[in-house]
């Protein structure tokens, strides 16, 4: 054999090259997966959108902004609850609705044409984060035709959460349902480490009520189809997907697969969450069902599901809808905002 022959020469074309890589026979491209591709990108286009919002030189101190992190763990508390708070519904602890005629004045008031009062800054709440909304967002996401966005989507639950305190007869600690703001979602599905976050820290770790006690977890979902909500059971190990578009046959397929991704990754954020934050957790994470109820015989398109999504978290009891999700008679969308906007002015800084 010559001196000079060369690995490309004509007489070793046949022979496979081989590099010092002692792996290389094992390296496999792994698959891809499109559904929980999109899902990611679309949750991270919604975090850095929201993370603009509050990209001001001079941020307040001792305040938490949407995003921020934090390198420790709080310290791990014991779930000490030996029961779980009764739901609202048997307890006869519902919040009450406003007025009817403050309602009507307020719907009058806020639906002419008075933007220019409108636009500046309405609200302002600072737990478990900074949350600051435009009127003029409020009046065209809950009275006009626009989409509901992320922000006013925090404002509404925020708010539901401290009616659902202020209802309870018997003891404000203790809550049956805990509803996780859509920051909670957002930041799991872009894949971020949530129990990292300080104001799902503030909100799970660090709640003005016993959060062991509670049976069910709400939380909502922006996806690229539209606004969902999903509830864990605590009791049951059920996981309940509710849909507002599951009367919608166009692109049923897709939306239940996006919903099978997007439910692996909240549920493995949220367990993460509750068992770094708290030690002997009621149950464990594997082996929940997963259920698909279907809340409404209506019809909606994406723009309606952020509407439908609030509707459901406040009228899901855990088995069926307390208040009927429909469009034409028993639909309470317009009602829904106004006692939500009424309710507005009392929001507790």
């Amino acid at each position: 054999m010559r001196k000079d022959l060369k690995m490309g020469s004509p007489e070793h074309l046949d022979a496979a090259p081989v590099y010092d890589n002692p792996v290389v026979d094992n390296q496999v491209m792994e698959e891809r997966n499109p559904t929980l591709d999109i899902i990611g990108l679309y949750a991270q286009v919604i975090v850095d959108t929201v993370r603009s919002l509050y990209d001001t030189a001079e941020e307040e101190p001792n305040v938490v902004y949407f995003g921020n992190m934090e390198a420790t763990l709080p310290k791990r508390k014991y779930a000490m609850s030996a029961s779980f708070a009764r739901s609202p519904w048997l307890s006869g602890c519902l919040p009450q609705p406003p007025p009817i005629s403050l309602v009507n004045k307020f719907s009058t008031w806020i639906s002419r044409d008075n933007d220019s009062d409108l636009d500046s800054l309405w609200f302002e709440h600072k737990f478990p984060r900074m949350l600051r909304v435009n009127a003029v967002c409020v009046k065209q996401q809950f009275f006009g035709a626009h989409p509901l966005d992320h922000e006013v989507a925090v404002l509404a639950l925020r708010r539901f959460n401290q009616l659902d305190v202020e209802a309870q007869a018997v003891s404000k600690y203790l809550l049956w349902r805990e509803v996780l703001e859509p920051d909670f979602s957002t930041h799991a599905l872009a894949g971020e480490k949530v129990a990292h976050i300080k104001a799902v820290q503030l909100q799970i770790a660090h709640a003005h009520h016993d959060i062991t006690a509670c049976q069910t977890f709400y939380t909502p979902v922006i996806l690229d189809h539209g606004w969902a909500a999903y509830m864990w059971d605590m009791i049951r190990k059920e996981i309940h997907i509710l849909d507002p578009l599951c009367a919608q046959p166009v692109g049923a397929e897709k939306r239940h697969a996006t919903h099978q991704e997007a439910v692996s990754q909240i549920h493995e954020a949220l367990f993460s969450c509750l068992n770094e934050f708290f030690a002997r957790w009621h149950c464990t994470s594997d082996r929940w069902k997963r259920k698909s109820p279907k809340i409404t015989r209506e019809v909606f398109t994406r723009d309606e599901s952020g509407m439908c999504m609030l509707h459901a978290i406040r009228h899901y009891d855990g088995e069926k809808m307390t208040w009927p999700l429909t469009k034409v008679s028993a639909f309470p969308i317009r009602t829904l905002c106004c006692n939500l906007c009424c309710s507005l002015f009392v929001l507790s800084v």
